[in-house]
């Protein structure tokens, strides 16, 4: 049975995050097979609690947590949310580079002292299923 991760990101890298969902779960692409739990779906609704609440129950269906580092996902509101909730869940968070950014990394990461992976898909594969 695949794992189920979710996904963290900045809202910048939402095209590239759904390309990368999308081949996750296409059987064309064998490269990469697990499931993702994420809100990549959009919200219509800037209430804090909405959007806790949510990140709260598509975490609690996964085993661990990737967050895609790009240019801009230092600045981000809800990445540092989304890794404390993972880790308060008592699940690992896991970081990678999308392809082709070298933006700084967040301080939730450095202060977690999580590892960000070079970007790869067979680094994602191995991030998804360890």
């Amino acid at each position: 049975m695949p794992s189920v991760v979710f996904f963290s990101f900045k809202e910048e890298d939402r095209k590239n995050v759904l390309t990368i969902k999308g081949r996750a779960v296409n059987s064309r692409y064998p490269a990469l097979n697990f499931k993702v739990q994420d809100l990549l779906k959009r919200w219509n609704t800037e209430d804090p609690a909405v959007i806790k609440q949510a990140i709260t129950k598509n975490i609690k269906g996964t085993s661990r947590t990737i967050v895609f580092v790009g240019e801009e996902t230092h600045k981000s509101y809800w990445v540092p949310h989304e890794v404390q909730m993972t880790l308060d869940a008592k699940k690992t968070v896991y970081a990678i580079r999308l392809s082709d950014t070298n933006g700084a990394i967040p301080k939730c990461l450095k202060d977690n002292k999580i590892t960000v992976h070079s970007w790869s898909e067979k680094n994602l594969q191995e991030l998804a299923t360890k």
